[in-house]
């Protein structure tokens, strides 16, 4: 299935997305650093087989505009990704996040519950796990090797990457490509310089009131963000469902594309099911407060 990629108007700036499937309910898939939105390509047409997956090429990267600093942080990414859902007239959505992305999902289940179905959290920053040292030293680099370039990037997709044979070379020219084009180093250090910890870190105290259906997926040897960090963010959300994937690096979708996808088809049906759950309690109080169908006493 291949998926159909166009821009839309996401409030001042214009995002690039890829969609697959036309109908069901929407999936959104987020990217973080250094990639976008193709990074998703081996997982969203299993997903697009009962809904409407869209992929996201966050501001400032793949073919989205580029913006600046303030406009780059976790914070505005989330607004910039609401927006593009209001142009497309999407109210609600199931949202899956991997490195950034991760961070951004759990900014959406807090701070805008009513637009949020469930989420799905892999290798994905949170608390004061990030930003790595790979992308720190891009901020203001103090030898060639920390230089942001396109060599950066490739860096960075071996050190996440548990089995190397799946980093093809038309996989890895696909996510270079966009920092090969004048200007792209800069955008890959601007991106970096928005980047700080403490917009997660700010959501931890709220983590436990999310009431959206959470799965949080890791991978075993992931090396950017090790496998602890799913178990602290798992601890921190009560009612999460929590999975490590064997034999994959931070970037799951690369190393293990039809494991990540089982593990969000069955995220996904569980939120459906916790949905009809929550209906019909939420049925149940209102019929209790209003003396429905009392409860019989012996």
């Amino acid at each position: 299935m291949n998926p159909k990629g166009t821009h839309a108007q996401a409030g001042t700036y214009r995002l690039f997305y890829r969609q697959w499937g036309e109908q069901g309910p929407v999936v959104v898939l987020i990217h973080g650093i250094p990639t976008h939105s193709h990074l998703w390509h081996t997982v969203a047409p299993t997903l697009a087989q009962n809904h409407r997956v869209i992929a996201i090429d966050l501001l400032g990267y793949g073919q989205s505009e580029a913006g600046p600093i303030e406009a780059l942080t976790l914070p505005a990414q989330a607004e910039h990704i609401l927006a593009l859902l209001d142009t497309l007239g999407v109210a609600r959505a199931h949202f899956v996040g991997h490195d950034l992305g991760g961070g951004i999902v759990q900014i959406l289940a807090v701070d805008y519950p009513n637009r949020v179905l469930s989420i799905a959290v892999t290798d994905g920053v949170c608390f004061s796990n990030w930003p790595v040292p790979e992308v720190v030293a891009m901020r203001r680099p103090s030898a060639p090797a920390f230089e942001p370039s396109p060599a950066r990037v490739e860096e960075m997709l071996r050190l996440g990457t548990f089995n190397q044979a799946m980093l093809t070379p038309e996989l890895m020219a696909a996510f270079t490509r966009p920092y090969e084009k004048v200007g792209g180093p800069v955008l890959l250090q601007r991106a970096a310089l928005a980047l700080e910890h403490h917009q997660t870190e700010e959501l931890v105290d709220r983590l436990g009131e999310i009431k959206a259906p959470v799965t949080i997926l890791w991978g075993q040897y992931d090396r950017l963000l090790p496998a602890y960090w799913g178990w602290r963010l798992h601890e921190a959300i009560p009612h999460s469902h929590h999975e490590i994937i064997a034999n994959a690096g931070h970037f799951t979708m690369i190393d293990q594309p039809a494991r990540l996808a089982h593990e969000l088809q069955q995220h996904l049906h569980r939120a459906l099911a916790g949905e009809t759950l929550l209906t019909r309690m939420v049925d149940g109080v209102s019929d209790l407060v209003t003396g429905a169908n009392p409860p019989a006493h012996p």
